[in-house]
């Protein structure tokens, strides 16, 4: 059991060490301030004002096995920098989540996955979403592009279940010009036309 806690221990030094040399800001305190679950919790859900700035993290463990680790990080009293989360995963400790803040907004690279059926990634810009974001359930996967957090550009999906393959583009959050869906087992190719997001034709 000592022997447990010692690893857990290391693990969770050098992964914040890391995180200072890749991750931190440098106009940050090089130390991280360690929360228990509830006050953790507080502060990123903003239900504390105040927030003296610094880097926060707490860890979570379950049958004294150690299996997340949470941090965020505040300037000037708002969420800023990178807020990771790590978790235990085929004996290793990965980062299964990316958050990036600026002056409280999300601004920057996001991530989120399981390593194995989900996954999530694109940018923040200033609250919204902006350029190429993919995601993928397991089964199927996608790259949508933003613009201003409404979809405005090339789209294109790939569904193994459904056997098909889909490609686009949005205008304005809409379906706009000429969308293709092909069935991969048949390779049969189903052209639709849209306009300001209505079907105008399809062949």
């Amino acid at each position: 059991m000592v022997n447990q806690i010692i690893r857990n221990l290391s693990s969770i030094v050098f992964l914040l060490t890391t995180i200072c040399s890749v991750y931190g800001q440098s106009d940050y305190p090089e130390e991280f301030v360690k929360l228990i679950d509830f006050e953790y919790d507080e502060i990123k859900d903003d239900s504390i004002r105040n927030v003296s700035d610094g880097r926060y993290y707490k860890t979570n463990y379950e049958d004294g096995k150690l299996i997340s680790i949470e941090t965020i990080g505040y300037k000037d009293r708002k969420k800023h920098g990178e807020s990771l989360t790590f978790r235990q995963g085929l004996g290793i400790m990965f980062i299964s989540k990316v958050v990036n803040f600026e002056k409280g907004v999300l601004h920057g690279y996001f991530s989120s996955t399981d390593r194995h059926t989900f996954s999530k990634q694109g940018y923040y810009k200033k609250g919204k979403k902006e350029g190429v974001w993919k995601e993928s359930n397991g089964t199927n996967f996608s790259e949508i592009t933003y613009k201003k957090d409404a979809k405005c550009g090339f789209f294109k999906s790939n569904d193994s279940t459904l056997k098909t393959k889909i490609s686009g583009h949005y205008k304005k959050d809409k379906k706009d010009g000429i969308w293709i869906i092909e069935d991969t087992e048949t390779n049969e190719k189903t052209k639709e036309v849209y306009k300001d997001g209505k079907l105008i034709s399809s062949n």
